[in-house]
C-alpha cells in the first residue's frame, strides 16, 4: 500500500516537474501559436478572476482596487507564459497626481496586457461598446465599471464620456483610454489621429491628463507574419498635462488633443531610439564573443 502511495507521489511529481520543464521552455521558444494561446488562456483566467474580485471588493468596500487587481493578475500571468515584459519610466507620473485622465497609444490586444503592469488603483477602463457582449471578458469589464463607448453614436459617446467626467470627481477615479480608437498595427513609427473624447473628458472634470507611450513592439508581436517572441517592451510615462485653464471649446481641445499627440509621437521615436542603440550593443557584444 504504502509503495503504491509512493509510486503514485513520484509519477506526479515526475509530472509536475515535466509539465514545469515544458512551460520554460515554451516560454523562451515557443512559437506564435503557443504564446498567442497563452495569451488567450491568461486573459480568459484573469478575466474570470476579476468578477471573482469584483463581488469580494464591493463587499469589504474596495471596488477602487477591481481593475488594479485583475490587469496586474493579467500582467503577471502573461508575462511568465510568454516571457514577454514592460520595462516602465516616469511610473511616478501615475502614481503622484490624484484622479487624472491616462491617454496611452494602441497597437494590439496585448495592449491590455501591458497596460496591465502599468495602470494605477482606482481607475476605469474605456471600452468599445462590442466588448461589452464578449463572454467573460465582457462580464468582467461590466462588473469593473468600464465605460462603453458606441463610437458609431456621437451623442451616445458624448453622453457616456460626460457620465465618466462626473466619475472622476464623485468616486475619485481615473480613466484610462486609447485615444486613437482603433489599432495602429505595423512596423512603422506613427500615431493614428487622435478622437477628443479623452480631452474633452479630462477639460470637462477639471483633472490632468497623464500620456502613456508603448514603444512600437511589431519586431515582437506581428499576428501578420505569425511572429511572437519573447523580449522586453519599453513604456514611458509622461508629466502630466494640466487642464484646469482649459475652455470647453473645439477650438482649445483641438490644440490640446493635437499638443499632446505630438508629445507622444516624439516620445514613440524616442523610444525607437533606444530600442535601434540596445540591439547595436547586443550585436557588438555578440560578435566580441
Amino acid at each position: 500500500m504504502l509503495l503504491s502511495i509512493s509510486s503514485v507521489t513520484n509519477n506526479t511529481a515526475v509530472s509536475i516537474a515535466a509539465a514545469a520543464l515544458f512551460i520554460l521552455n515554451r516560454r523562451r521558444n515557443g512559437g506564435f501559436y503557443y504564446r498567442s494561446m497563452a495569451n488567450i488562456v491568461c486573459l480568459a483566467a484573469s478575466a474570470s478572476c476579476g468578477m471573482v474580485f469584483a463581488i469580494l471588493l464591493r463587499i469589504i468596500g474596495r471596488p477602487d482596487l477591481i481593475n488594479w487587481m485583475s490587469t496586474r493578475l493579467y500582467y503577471y500571468l502573461f508575462s511568465f507564459f510568454t516571457g514577454l515584459y514592460i520595462e516602465i519610466e516616469g511610473h511616478d507620473y501615475l502614481l503622484n497626481t490624484g484622479s487624472k485622465v491616462i491617454v496611452c497609444n494602441h497597437q494590439s490586444s496585448l495592449d491590455m496586457a501591458f497596460g496591465g503592469g502599468v495602470i494605477p488603483k482606482a481607475t476605469s477602463v474605456v471600452a468599445k461598446k462590442a466588448l461589452k457582449f464578449y463572454p467573460i471578458l465582457g462580464w468582467y469589464l461590466a462588473l469593473s465599471n468600464a465605460v462603453f463607448l458606441d463610437r458609431g453614436n456621437r451623442d451616445n459617446a458624448i453622453k457616456a464620456a460626460r457620465r465618466a467626467a462626473e466619475d472622476i470627481h464623485k468616486k475619485k477615479t481615473s480613466v484610462w483610454i486609447f485615444p486613437e480608437g482603433t489599432r495602429s498595427y505595423g512596423p512603422e513609427i506613427k500615431l493614428l489621429p487622435f478622437k477628443k473624447g479623452a480631452f474633452y473628458m479630462a477639460v470637462q472634470a477639471r483633472v490632468p491628463i497623464v500620456p502613456v507611450v508603448m514603444e512600437n513592439y511589431n519586431k515582437f508581436y506581428d499576428s501578420k507574419s505569425r511572429q511572437f517572441k519573447s523580449g522586453i517592451v519599453h513604456v514611458k510615462v509622461l508629466p502630466p498635462v494640466p487642464t484646469t485653464d482649459i475652455p470647453e471649446d473645439s477650438e482649445a481641445i483641438d490644440k490640446l488633443t493635437n499638443q499632446i499627440r505630438d508629445d507622444m509621437l516624439k516620445t514613440l521615436k524616442e523610444l525607437e531610439g533606444i530600442k535601434v542603440n540596445e540591439e547595436k550593443a547586443a550585436l557588438h557584444y555578440d560578435n566580441k564573443l
